[in-house]
Order: structure tokens, then C-alpha cells, then sequence
């Protein structure tokens, strides 16, 4: 009587075993095998240096000498990988990534910054604009909100706070404003 007992016990524990194995396996997350932090950029510091240089990121920062040629005016470059954000943007069903560059010429006290977005295979589809381009720029540029970078709906978001009549490099923006992009198939269009 004791066997068929401890057999049913056993069993059921089996049945109990393989289906909370089968479980965990479905519940287990997906996550994108491209690590954007250690990761190689082609950048110009928003135009500082026109022709770009490679950046090869390691933990999200990396420390570049400048090429006299490109430049006589920088001992080097400090870039760091500031946000990123994911999303499809061209139409094709599968995630882009929107990834937020800061790039701080030496010596200077000024930092610029550039957005880069990738397909789904890591390939460059195309940059956002310099934040120099946008009509809120009249007293200086615009700066990411690295915490306000999504793609929603098919468009990058991006919330940047913006300098008012008044406020100074030192001090830092105080307005705040946001700003829309839809790729139109060749470039990023910035939306009304």
C-alpha cells in the first residue's frame, strides 16, 4: 500500500517539476543583443569636426585625441552615451534605436549633442538634426532631457529643455519643451 503511495507522490512532483519548468522558460524576457554602450560611433561633435571620427564606447564613455588635421583648436574628445531609446520608426515591424550622444570638446566648458538612429540590423539609418536647426535656438541651443527620449507611436519624442531670454550658458536652460520627428523614408522630419 506504501509503494503505489509513494510513487503517486513522486509522480505528481514530476508533473509539478515540468510544468513550472515550462513556465519560467515562457515568462523568460527578450532582450536586444546589441549592447549601445560598447558600442563604435562615427561622430562630428555636432560639426565640430566635419569629416567625423570613431569613438569606441566602453561602459557608455570614451576619451578621443583629436586629429590636428580636423582640428586645431581641441586636445581631444570626451564622449558619452547619454540615452536610448527603441521603437520601430521606418514601417518595417521590427525595433529602431534612437541613441543620445553627448560630446564635449577639450578644453571647453561646452558640451554639443548628436542623435543617431539604427535599424533593426544596427545599421545608421540617418541623424535628427543638430538642435542648432530648430527655430527655439535663437539664444542657444536646445538640450536632450535624456530622461525624455521615447519613440511613441512611430516618431521620436524627445523633451529638451530650452534656453529663455535671460537665462545664460552658466545657468543652464529653464523652459522646457517638446520636440517630434517622423522619418519620412530618406531623413528625419521635425513635426509641427
Amino acid at each position: 500500500m506504501r509503494l503505489p503511495l509513494v510513487l503517486t507522490g513522486l509522480a505528481a512532483c514530476l508533473l509539478l517539476a515540468s510544468c513550472a519548468d515550462k513556465t519560467s522558460h515562457q515568462a523568460a524576457p527578450t532582450t536586444s543583443a546589441h549592447d549601445w554602450r560598447d558600442a563604435t560611433y562615427t561622430i562630428t561633435c555636432d560639426g565640430v569636426v566635419p569629416d567625423g571620427f570613431s569613438a569606441a564606447l566602453h561602459d557608455g564613455v570614451a576619451k578621443v585625441p583629436a586629429d590636428i588635421g580636423q582640428t586645431q583648436f581641441y586636445d581631444d574628445f570626451e564622449i558619452r552615451l547619454e540615452a536610448t531609446a527603441t521603437g520601430d520608426l521606418d514601417g518595417d515591424g521590427r525595433s529602431d534605436t534612437v541613441v543620445l550622444l553627448q560630446c564635449s570638446p577639450q578644453p571647453s566648458n561646452g558640451i554639443v549633442e548628436e542623435v543617431q538612429v539604427f535599424d533593426a540590423d544596427d545599421h545608421l539609418i540617418a541623424e535628427l538634426p543638430s538642435p542648432r536647426t530648430l527655430r527655439q535656438a535663437d539664444v542657444l541651443p536646445p538640450v536632450y532631457d535624456p530622461n525624455g527620449l521615447k519613440v511613441v507611436n512611430g516618431e521620436i519624442v524627445a523633451a529638451m529643455k530650452i534656453y529663455l531670454p535671460g537665462d545664460t550658458h552658466a545657468g543652464g536652460p529653464s523652459g522646457q519643451q517638446t520636440f517630434r520627428w517622423q522619418w519620412d523614408g530618406k531623413h528625419f522630419e521635425q513635426l509641427p
